[in-house]
């Protein structure tokens, strides 16, 4: 045998027992005991008609959140509420297995599928309304046919219909207590007490929606649908609290509303007194579905739009290019990713306080916002690091609404390094051509003409001497001579500038009159104010752009008038080309684009700015604006 300390240490090695479950057991216990004496209380305390049960809602979220052991009072209550009834005890003990049955089956689907308790899931309200019609079909169909055939206290034999509604009110019970008490926690009233003022106004209007059903003058007979001009407004008072609150506060004000309707029918009380019980049981059902449906709908929808916003914020955060949105009156830099803080050095929380010139290069224009949206393709800019480093931008900007305000969402991404070696590739290619250009114009040429010179001097020797060959020799002379003019059309293909000796506003001259053809005019305007000190490079592919863009609006825009204008200032340079065709969209839908592109690269190459914009009077202007170089800079390349 154990000694007393023996046995002393022995009961203090036990676990201690843990009273939290059979406390939570009393609770439901209890819970199930009330709405149920309640709901069939009215007939007994004078009232004309029982009211649905609402224990499915309590015994559904009793056993999500505590168990399955719950299902134990559960059936407990269910029981001892059938035999304060007056049912048989045997029937009693039989028909009340089904709940439990039902809410086993209703906990087991929402657990299978993954219930979120906060119903913050687009998916989770449809799977909580399918997993409480399905369940409660179990309670409904084991008690009508356990009743059927072993009730004493059945006046008439038990029908499909009341099988029917005793599904629709456990399932009353299940929508309208269950999502209140799944998904309540302290945090579900945190906005609440965020907005006192906006509370305290819903809780007052729910006061006097409340004071009007219970103590609203009676009815005549022939009003009694006088009730729903209220009843709606309970409706928008839950649709508002929804929106504004959530769904435990939105379901709390359901709740209470429902069971005032119900009582005030059932007490033949307020707006409900002298309201037969039939078209009062149609507004009733109405008005509970209603109260049942808007807040699991609202849920859902804001559910579903979270969904969508989230989706979106990881697709903008996991962008590889720059992304960020900036109020459009203000330019403050409203949400950026984790890309734009890579490609330009700011952290999150400094581009956040600050507005989008930080990015803007010292001395250059801004990102206009209204130009940027104007535009139709990538806009060109340079962008400055925080580290002070210019990178070459492309930018696509739309006007969005953000948070019930107009912003504008940019996409911008580093093409540095696409932008050197496309003007090293231009460049490239445009040395070539002008070397050989040269070479035609100042080698093959020169030698056809010294080769022209000597035919024509035999052919001159032959002809004094009658010989037979002077006929040949002139016609030798002829072709070289033609030979010549080739060459040096060649080479002013290849290198326009050369024949001009870098004359940009002669070339230009001449591209106008080779370009004008019958039925339209190509004319030439300078407004020459400095002197051009543009290289010879940067010449030639502001003339190659000139020429790709007059040739675009003969091709495709049906022009009558083209007109090239060739602006020269201290610091800068800009060549337009002004068409009277058919417009912008016409003209640049039926180009292939390579064209467009290849003036685009041709910009980049020199540092300049290419813009592509319908004419205000109709017809397109293509322009090109390309900075001076300093006159010291300028001297030395010289």
């Amino acid at each position: 045998m154990l000694s007393g300390e023996e046995r002393s240490t022995a009961v203090r090695g036990r676990p201690p027992v843990d009273a939290v479950p059979y406390a939570r057991a009393l609770i439901v216990l209890a819970a199930m005991l009330a709405v149920g004496l309640i709901g069939i209380a009215p007939p007994n305390w004078g009232g004309r008609l029982p009211i649905w049960l609402l224990g499915s809602g309590v015994a559904v979220a009793a056993v999500y959140r505590w168990g399955r052991i719950q299902c134990l009072p559960i059936y407990l209550a269910n029981v001892l509420i059938d035999l304060l009834n007056g049912h048989a005890p045997f029937a009693a003990l039989v028909a009340c297995s089904g709940l439990p049955a039902g809410v086993l089956l209703t906990v087991g689907v929402l657990r299978r599928f993954d219930l979120d308790p906060k119903f913050e899931r687009a998916r989770d309200v449809p799977l909580f309304i399918g997993a409480g019609l399905a369940g409660m079909a179990l309670p409904a169909l084991i008690g009508a046919g356990v009743y059927a055939v072993f009730d004493p206290v059945a006046t008439e034999p038990w029908r499909v219909t009341d099988a029917v509604r005793w599904w629709l009110n456990d399932v009353v019970g299940v929508l309208l207590v269950g999502p209140l008490l799944v998904a309540v926690r302290w945090t579900s009233f945190e906005r609440l007490l965020a907005q006192p003022f906006s509370s305290v106004l819903c809780l007052v209007l729910l006061v006097g929606l409340m004071g009007t059903l219970a103590f609203g003058p009676p009815l005549s007979a022939e009003y009694w649908f006088a009730q729903v001009p209220v009843l709606m407004a309970a409706q928008i008072l839950v649709v508002i609290v929804c929106l504004r609150f959530g769904l435990v506060p939105a379901a709390s004000v359901a709740l209470v509303m429902s069971m005032t309707e119900a009582f005030c029918l059932a007490f033949n009380q307020g707006l409900f007194h002298g309201v037969a019980v039939v078209p009062g049981l149609v507004v009733l059902w109405a008005s509970v579905s209603a109260m049942v449906v808007a807040p699991l709908l609202l849920a859902w929808l804001v559910a579903e739009q979270r969904r969508l916003e989230r989706r979106y914020a990881q697709v903008f955060e996991i962008c590889p290019q720059p992304l960020w949105v900036y109020d459009h009156a203000t330019l403050r830099f409203l949400l950026v990713n984790a890309a734009t803080e890579r490609q330009y050095g700011w952290s999150r929380s400094e581009l956040l306080a600050g507005t989008i010139d930080m990015l803007a290069v010292p001395g250059e224009e801004r990102l206009l916002p209204a130009l940027a949206l104007e535009a139709t393709q990538p806009f060109e800019l340079r962008h400055r690091t925080r580290g002070g480093a210019i990178l070459a931008v492309e930018v696509w900007a739309r006007l969005i609404d953000y948070l019930g305000r107009p912003a504008c969402l940019v996409f911008a991404f580093d093409v540095s390094e696409r932008k050197a070696l496309e003007s090293a590739l231009v460049n490239a290619v445009s040395g070539e051509q002008r070397r050989l250009g040269q070479e035609l114009h100042d080698g093959l040429a020169q030698e056809l003409f010294v080769a022209s010179l000597l035919t024509a001097e035999l052919a001159m020797q032959a002809q004094e001497q009658r010989l037979p060959i002077s006929a040949e020799l002139e016609q030798l002379t002829g072709r070289i001579n033609a030979c010549i003019g080739s060459a040096r059309t060649i080479a002013h293909g290849l290198s326009p500038l050369t024949s001009s000796r870098g004359d940009l506003a002669a070339a230009l001259k001449a591209l106008a009159r080779s370009s004008t053809v019958p039925d339209t005019q190509v004319e030439v305007v300078t407004h020459i104010e400095a002197e051009l000190r543009l290289p010879l490079e940067s010449r030639t592919h502001l003339y190659r752009i000139a020429q790709e863009a007059v040739q675009n609006a003969l091709k495709h825009a049906d022009a009558h008038n083209i007109e090239i204008r060739l602006t020269v200032r201290i610091d800068r340079v800009l060549v337009e080309v002004h068409d009277d065709g058919r417009g912008f969209d016409a003209q640049y839908e039926g180009s292939s684009g390579f064209g467009t592109n290849t003036m685009r690269y041709r910009s980049s190459a020199i540092g300049g700015r290419l813009s592509i914009a319908p004419a205000p009077d109709g017809g397109t202007i293509v322009a090109c604006s390309v900075p001076q170089p300093p006159v010291a800079a300028a001297s030395l390349a010289g």
